[in-house]
């Protein structure tokens, strides 16, 4: 009898619905692993391949290309939602094979040890790395919105800004020294353990009580996930196309889409900008890059969000914006002084924590727009207008770029972020969110922070 009870509480052990701490660790470490594979393809890989002589065009093209799934996360979440294996729980199949793949792939990639020329073959490994990240992501973010309690909410979406930011930062600098020190083929390996062991975390853990860690074990599927499955997702699209084409919804569309081209551009060109104009090392500019995201994430953390709300989400945002903007202008008319390392520091810091506050700022913007029907997907669907603007702007680096002719990048991103500053300046969005609390119910995979790479 006494075996027998042992067992039953092996068998109830690493139950996510019954453990807060379990939950919290949970959402900390895939969204710390999340971090990897942004890390190697905004960060690491460009500045190997900037040190090794690629142009900022292709350099640019791995960055773009490896961020276009960021913008189909939409798709991820009607897939989720309609396939799964409940005997598993709702997201936890998708969970574990979008980590097992971000590992098997970058295990790949270091078999493969690709040049730093052979642009057509990162960029596919940059390609299917993140789209599988955006898998896991989806999947986390709906399982944090369908275990968490009310109170854990807000604690659970600094954990993942928190977490990404610290994985970002930390394979950034890892990475980097690697790669410069024992080749790619080593650290992309290294990359891969911590999301492999993680991958094995997934398999232990569990949703709900009764339910299998794998397909093949014993378990079945809890009833409240039988009860809340979503099969008729068309009513649901249909909904969504009409809540986005409202007018206020159309003009909030651009500001989102320009805010994310200037880290595209950047990321794709700041590594040719460090190592080849201001003469830095490899592992100096992911150090410093790494250095840079870590302090914009533990801002974010500690002082954005209490100064977006004190301020007004709105206004925070215009004040950023015009700011941001006349960063972008002084540093294109600082042209002659772009080897000075204190002015590259500085620029590649501010616009890291410029970055993650117009983030901060702009989410709850997103949240009040959302109609209250579809408020989840319609959330998603900003966020995935505003990952689209990343890849546009690492391909509008590549052709402004020109030697000589560098500085044409800032002016075109200050031409293109005074679009975005005039409409923020000039429409009055909603100031209260009258769909938070349903859009965690519509479609769970909704709610909760997107990416820090949005």
């Amino acid at each position: 009898m006494e075996l027998d009870g042992s067992v039953q509480r092996a068998g109830n052990s690493m139950i996510l619905t019954r453990s807060k701490p379990l939950r919290l660790l949970t959402i900390f470490l895939f969204y710390f692993t999340q971090g990897f594979p942004l890390g190697l393809f905004y960060y690491a890989i460009p500045a190997w391949m900037a040190a090794n002589g690629r142009s900022a065009a292709e350099v640019a093209s791995v960055v773009a290309i490896s961020g276009l799934p960021w913008s189909l996360k939409l798709v991820n979440g009607f897939l989720m939602d309609r396939y799964t294996l409940l005997a598993m729980g709702r997201r936890r199949v998708w969970i574990i094979g979008a980590q097992s793949m971000i590992v098997l792939v970058l295990l790949g990639a270091a078999v493969l040890s690709p040049l730093p020329g052979d642009i057509a073959v990162l960029s596919a490994i940059g390609f299917v790395a993140n789209m599988a990240v955006t898998f896991q992501d989806v999947g986390i973010d709906g399982l944090a919105v369908d275990i968490m309690a009310e109170d854990e909410r807000a604690k659970a979406s600094g954990i993942m800004f928190g977490a990404q930011v610290l994985g970002i930062s930390a394979t950034s600098a890892m990475a980097g020294y690697l790669f410069q020190n024992y080749g790619f083929s080593t650290g992309i390996a290294v990359a891969a353990i911590i999301p492999a062991l993680v991958a094995i975390y997934g398999v232990l853990i569990r949703e709900r009580e009764g339910e299998r860690r794998l397909p093949w074990t014993q378990g079945h599927a809890h009833q409240r996930n039988l009860d809340i499955q979503i099969d008729a997702w068309w009513p649901l699209l249909k909904a969504s196309f009409s809540a986005m084409v409202t007018p206020l919804s159309l003009l909030l569309l651009p500001i989102l889409l320009v805010r994310a081209m200037p880290a595209g551009a950047f990321e794709a060109f700041q590594p040719i900008l460090a190592t080849q104009i201001g003469g830095w090392t490899q592992s100096e500019y992911t150090s410093l890059i790494a250095t840079a995201a870590l302090l914009a994430g533990v801002l974010g953390l500690t002082v954005g969000g209490f100064v977006v709300d004190y301020i007004g989400s709105q206004r925070s945002l215009v004040i950023l914006m015009v700011t941001y903007l006349a960063m972008l202008v002084g540093f294109a008319l600082a042209r002659d002084y772009w080897t000075n390392a204190a002015l590259l520091s500085s620029i590649f810091t501010a616009l890291a924590v410029y970055d993650t506050f117009v983030a901060i700022a702009v989410i709850p913007i997103c949240m009040r727009m959302c109609s209250p029907a579809v408020a989840a997907t319609q959330f998603t669907l900003y966020m995935a207008v505003a990952n689209f603007g990343r890849p546009i702007g690492a391909a509008i680096s590549g052709f402004t770029t020109r030697p000589g002719s560098e500085a044409m990048l800032y002016w075109t991103m200050a031409a293109i972020w005074g679009v975005g500053t005039v409409l923020a300046i000039v429409v009055r969005f909603p100031e209260e969110n009258r769909a938070f609390r349903e859009a965690a119910e519509v479609v769970p995979q909704g709610e909760g922070l997107p990416p820090t790479v949005d």
